[in-house]
C-alpha cells in the first residue's frame, strides 16, 4: 500500500500528486474503484486481488492518513 501510494504522489496534476500525497478520501475513492469495476480488478489478478489491494490500501490511509 505504501508502494502505492507513493507511486501516485509521482504522478502530477492529480489529487495523489506531490509531497504530500492523496487525501484520505482520495484513497479510498480509488480502492473501492479498483473493485468496483472490473478493468481494474484485471490489473491485480481479478476480484479477490482488487479486495486485496482495496482491503490494504484502506488499512493504510486508516492507519497513516
Amino acid at each position: 500500500a505504501r508502494r502505492h501510494v507513493e507511486w501516485l504522489r509521482g504522478i502530477p496534476g492529480t489529487p495523489g500528486g506531490g509531497a504530500s500525497g492523496p487525501p484520505k478520501a482520495y484513497l479510498l475513492g480509488l480502492a473501492e474503484m479498483y473493485v468496483a469495476d472490473e478493468r481494474f480488478g484485471a490489473n491485480y489478478g481479478g476480484q479477490a486481488g482488487a479486495e486485496f489491494v482495496r482491503d490494504a490500501l484502506t488499512a493504510f490511509a486508516e492507519r497513516e492518513l
